[in-house]
């Protein structure tokens, strides 16, 4: 529905949505404060770079998890947050921090690339994805089971008194091959889920690559640099120092991700402001496909439909003003959210009238907002727009109903031409033959001069009525189409004309029509143009049927009288078979005569 928007006291960045992300981005970071404080009192800078991470993350999945699409997203990111706090319990090097820091770290990897496989259409979409995700399950968490199975807490970078470490085979030349088995599973999967981000690009449509793009290349550098960085952690008896060191430098790395969220963020936002004056720009001055167009070019989209609600036709309407049949169930906002599938938005007035349909691509259901933007930018422009379908739905109806009597009038055309051929001339051919039989048997001189005489006379009155059935409807254009046809009438005229004529066939009504026509030209051409020369083409052009007369005797301004004004019947009976007439031509190339109808 376009309405005016609402006034707001707070500003619209700082409403409900952001103070509860702001609150959850404080409490991770107080949290990971508390998980690193052992580290943290000789590492400031790596506390503020960690704590800013965390509460970052945190933040952009609160924000994301308000959308409908992107929720799942958001409480991926927001859980990633809390799995990097936690992963700075190994600073403690006591209890359970040090068995959990490595679940907690492969955890948060987990979650933020989930996270982005499901950005923004809100789920899985590709097999590859799904694929993957299994396989990253099993070696994230496969991993770290192994190193602990076979391991000391000495030999993994652990030494505190009361450090929990269930060791159950012990073994470090094992330990140590286990180390260099997942720092290459690490690499292999860094490396395999850039591959997955990329062969998801292609199949995204325009504005959701736009959003993709820059979170994938963030998040594949992120794994990639996660993988290098944790090479020096597959050592044993590395000291903690370093392994919390390798940790900090990831965490100032996985700030790109929520930073090139917000950018994206921001992008769509920015787009939203901007797309109000590129709707007024696009859309000046007001038609029925300016506005169609200009939807298209702002929302990206250019296989969008749009039909408008004539009141008084009772339907929707294309933008020539044809009734399309939509059912009132599918013309609602539902429809396949899918890359392939279409999104069917109800557009209604500030009354709730109905005003629209608009048919969108199914990848634009994740960017409602900019729609629903862009059509409140629109809301005048659409409504103009209305009105002026309207005026064309009312047209189309006097066309079709034009048409309906042209079709009509050909059917009794040929009805006419088939009872004077099989009716009157068959009679006068029998009553000529009945003559001659009189003439023949008879004696009388007085009887046979006037059976001879009737004779003639009756064969005058049949050749008459045969050119009344040709102008009827020719029996030729009836049996082999336009070209033969034509070619009587241009053998009839006493002039040099010249034919160029298709061979295809058409309906019943457009060889009528167009035979009609072009007879009504030709006679302009010659009796009043007095054209030496007429040159007739019809052939076919991008499913439409053209016909050219070009005469060289007659200028638009002759004395020989107005072309248009002369031409008014043949051009009426073309558009009201959704045809197009043109008359034009110069002082040296004489007129031409253009006629253009679509292929039925």
């Amino acid at each position: 529905m376009i309405s005016a928007p609402r006034r707001r006291r707070s500003p619209p960045w700082f409403g409900t949505e952001t103070r509860r992300a702001l609150v959850a981005g404080a409490a991770v970071a107080g949290l990971a404060l508390l998980a690193g404080w052992p580290y943290w009192r000789d590492h400031r800078a790596a506390a503020a770079t960690t704590l800013v991470s965390c509460a970052a993350i945190a933040v952009v999945g609160v924000l994301l998890a308000t959308g409908p699409r992107t929720r799942r997203t958001g409480l991926l990111f927001a859980a990633a947050s809390v799995f990097w706090a936690v992963n700075w319990a190994a600073s403690w090097d006591a209890t359970f921090g040090p068995i959990l820091s490595p679940y907690a770290q492969a955890d948060f990897y987990l979650a933020l690339a989930v996270g982005v496989l499901l950005y923004p259409g809100g789920r899985l979409e590709y097999l590859a994805d799904r694929i993957w995700t299994v396989i990253a399950c099993l070696v994230l968490w496969g991993c770290p089971t192994a190193l602990w199975v076979t391991s000391e807490p000495e030999w993994a970078a652990f030494r505190g008194e009361s450090v929990w470490w269930p060791a159950l085979y012990p073994d470090l030349e094992v330990f140590k091959v286990v180390l260099q088995v997942s720092a290459a599973l690490y690499l292999l999967l860094a490396l395999s889920f850039a591959v997955v981000l990329l062969l998801r690009l292609p199949r995204m449509g325009r504005l959701r690559r736009l959003l993709a793009l820059p979170v994938t290349v963030a998040i594949g550098f992120v794994g990639v640099s996660a993988a290098l960085t944790q090479k020096p952690t597959m050592e044993a008896s590395i000291p903690l120092d370093d392994l919390l060191h390798v940790y900090a430098i990831q965490g100032a790395v996985v700030v790109l991700v929520p930073l090139t969220l917000l950018a994206s963020g921001l992008r769509v936002r920015i787009a939203e402001l901007t797309v109000a004056g590129r709707m007024l720009r696009l859309t000046a001055p007001v038609s029925v496909e300016r506005v169609r167009d200009a939807l298209r070019d702002v929302l990206h989209d250019p296989t969008l439909e749009l039909w408008f609600w004539a009141p008084t036709e009772g339907t929707y309407v294309d933008t020539a003003g044809r009734p399309v049949d939509l059912d009132p169930d599918t013309s609602a906002d539902d429809g396949p959210a899918d890359d392939g599938g279409r999104w069917r938005h109800r557009v209604r007035g500030a009354s709730g009238e109905p005003l629209a349909v608009v048919e969108l691509g199914g990848a634009l259901r994740d960017h409602g907002s900019l729609v629903e933007a862009a059509l409140v930018a629109g809301g005048r422009a659409l409504e103009t727009a209305q009105l002026q379908a309207g005026v064309h739905a009312g047209l189309e109806q006097v066309r079709a109903a034009y048409r309906r009597l042209v079709r009509a009038e050909t059917a009794e055309r040929e009805r006419l031409a088939r009872d004077l051929h099989d009716g009157a001339q068959q009679r006068l051919l029998a009553l000529g033959a009945m003559l001659g039989t009189l003439e023949a048997v008879t004696g009388d001189p007085a009887v046979k001069e006037h059976a001879r005489a009737c004779r003639a006379e009756l064969k005058e009155a049949l050749a008459q009525l045969r050119a009344l059935a040709r102008e009827v409807q020719p029996a030729l254009l009836v049996q082999d189409g336009l070209g033969p046809a034509l070619e009587v009438v241009a053998e009839r005229l006493g002039t040099r004309v010249a034919l160029d004529v298709t061979p295809r066939r058409f309906s019943r009504e457009i060889e009528s029509t167009l035979y009609s026509a072009l007879c009504e030209t030709l006679s302009y051409a010659v009796e009043r143009a007095h054209a030496t020369r007429v040159l007739v083409w019809v052939g076919e052009e991008d499913g439409r049927v053209v016909a050219e007369v070009g005469l060289d005797g007659a200028r638009p301004g002759d004395p020989a009288g107005d072309p248009a004004a002369d031409l008014a019947g043949p051009s009426g009976r073309i558009r009201a078979l959704r045809g197009e007439v043109e008359v034009g031509g110069g002082p040296r190339a004489g007129m031409t005569v253009r006629m253009d109808l679509p292929c039925e």
